[in-house]
């Protein structure tokens, strides 16, 4: 029998192994700990001079308006961004003095005096998202050379360089006067794009818009000699496709997502009980009489001309009145004759063209050429497969719609009358309307062109480029593929106009100006510079 003294006692391993284990762990954790204080107090910093920039790059952004208008900023405009942006940083920062360093005002920076911060200011802007163009952008970038460390020290850092930078400028609404709401397709394998041409412009035929942007869903194609895109300073095509079918100018930008119709209302005939209907066998019910006709023709202002002869002195054989109402038939006009569309104390002044209107050559239609006064709306169908419904207006002498006793420069006639109301736009402000044409419900605005072939409906509003075409208001057919064609050397004007898509062909030259709202911009601070955009140097 064995004793307890000799039991055997346990082999014991090398002593202090745990403490040693313990005590690297703590350095580690240590380290990490004084790590992450380090990296928060340089992140504490980086949003503190993230401030001081945003409040520089603003200083600056205000500058880069012209008060009342879209022309864009100069070299002194500019110019003063800048210095007021330095002005803003000096204060801020707390440097001793204002340094004259021209190196300030590139990328690469300058030192502020008596601090450790480099500061680097630039307009034109190497980033932007949302201000457009560059030259109303201001880019701000504050470096903290040696923001020193405590405890990364144990990691052999002893100081970082911070850095933040934010971008400021004039942020316009898009105020468009042409709108094409055909969706893209995806570029095919040779890099074509069956939609690359919803806004298109061939055969020297030249587009003038003024005080106002182009927005298309897909592109616009400018081809042949002499063809043109012509915008006011400070605007651009607004385009959503992610190239850039034209070369500039003029200049574009890319949209982040697609141009919705706007939706407006288009008078409804079912609200009007008893509204005139007219047919082939009545038509006659349409016109006014001879006598009330050479009445009405002498309210027609002196500039409205037809063949070189005011319309007033016409013979009133020459001259035909018609009355608003539903048009059941394709209402053709005879050679050498002009149409006055005349206005209603009960129907107002709305003419539903549901089979269309055909304009001889030569032959005028001419309607909303009483000043202060309502003027007319057109409402066409969708056009079908056999093109029975089209307003075929390109070879008409003259189109004036709606533009008062001051044609042929502005419009000056109101919206016409409609049921009590007004046939104009939901937009702020309001805006009369024109020619309409009722919307295909298969066709619509979506991230893919919708079944249907949209695209290849007969085009309904066929119109005459140059000095032929005068149509004030909003033009809306936010379905319909419209054409302008031809026209005289000089340039007509046409309102703002919203289709599916819009061809300007046959060396047609066209003005178009779109009575939209103010000229300023808002100052704000851009994307370009955020925790999901990295600033460009």
């Amino acid at each position: 029998m064995r004793s307890t003294l000799d039991l055997e006692v346990p082999t014991r391993g090398p002593r202090g192994q745990i403490v040693v284990l313990v005590a690297v762990m703590l350095v580690v954790l240590v380290g990490i700990a004084g790590l992450a204080i380090d990296i928060s107090s340089a992140y504490l910093t980086e949003r503190g001079l993230r401030a001081v920039a945003d409040a520089a790059s603003l200083a600056g952004g205000q500058d880069l308006q012209i008060p009342g208008s879209r022309a864009l900023p100069g070299s002194t405009e500019q110019g003063r961004a800048r210095d007021h942006a330095l002005d803003v940083l000096v204060s801020r920062l707390g440097a001793s003095s204002r340094p004259s360093d021209p190196s300030c005002y590139v990328s690469a920076g300058c030192m502020l005096p008596g601090t450790d911060y480099e500061v680097a200011i630039q307009t034109p802007s190497p980033s932007r998202l949302d201000c457009f163009p560059d030259v109303r952008c201001i880019q701000v970038t504050i470096r903290q050379t040696a923001f020193g460390l405590t405890f990364a020290r144990i990691f052999g850092f002893t100081e970082w360089t911070v850095t933040s930078a934010s971008v400021a400028g004039v942020v316009q609404a898009q105020q468009y006067g042409v709108v094409t709401l055909r969706p893209p397709k995806p570029r095919g394998a040779s890099g074509g794009d069956a939609n690359e041409d919803n806004i298109f412009v061939s055969g020297g035929s030249r587009v003038v818009v003024g005080n106002a942007d182009i927005g298309t869903n897909t592109n616009l194609r400018i081809e042949g000699t002499g063809s043109a895109v012509i915008l006011d300073p400070g605007y651009a095509v607004h385009n959503y496709d992610p190239y850039q079918r034209w070369t500039a100018p003029p200049p574009g930008f890319q949209l982040t997502s697609l141009i919705e119709d706007p939706l407006y209302a288009i008078p409804d005939r079912t609200d009007v009980p008893g509204l005139p209907v007219y047919s082939a066998s009545g038509l006659s019910d349409a016109k006014l009489t001879t006598a009330d006709c050479a009445l009405e023709q002498q309210n027609v202002p002196d500039a409205y001309e037809f063949a070189g002869v005011r319309v007033k002195d016409l013979d009133p054989a020459d001259v035909t009145c018609y009355k608003p109402g539903i048009y059941d038939l394709e209402l053709q006009s005879g050679t050498d004759e002009v149409v006055l569309l005349t206005t209603d104390p009960v129907w107002g002044g709305v003419y539903f063209f549901d089979k269309g209107m055909d304009l001889g050559n030569p032959s005028a239609l001419i309607g909303g050429y009483e000043g202060g006064q309502p003027g007319v709306a057109l409402v066409f169908q969708e056009c079908d497969v056999n093109n029975n419904c089209p307003l075929k207006g390109n070879t008409a002498d003259l189109i004036a719609l709606n533009f008062g006793d001051t044609y042929p420069s502005a419009s000056n006639a109101q919206a016409a009358e409609w049921n009590g109301g007004s046939v104009q736009t939901s937009a702020t402000p309001p805006l009369l309307m024109s020619l309409m044409v009722v919307p295909d419900p298969i066709c619509y605005v979506a991230p893919e062109e919708p079944a249907g072939h949209c695209s290849t409906h007969n085009q309904t509003l066929n119109l005459p480029g140059g000095g032929s075409l005068f149509v004030a208001g909003v033009q809306y057919a936010p379905t319909d593929n419209a054409v302008v064609t031809g026209g005289s050397g000089s340039g007509g004007v046409l309102g703002q106009i919203i289709s599916w898509t819009i061809r300007f062909t046959g060396g047609s030259e066209l003005n178009l100006q779109a009575a939209l709202g103010s000229k300023e911009g808002v100052l704000r601070l851009d994307r370009a510079c955020s925790p999901t955009h990295v600033c460009n140097p």
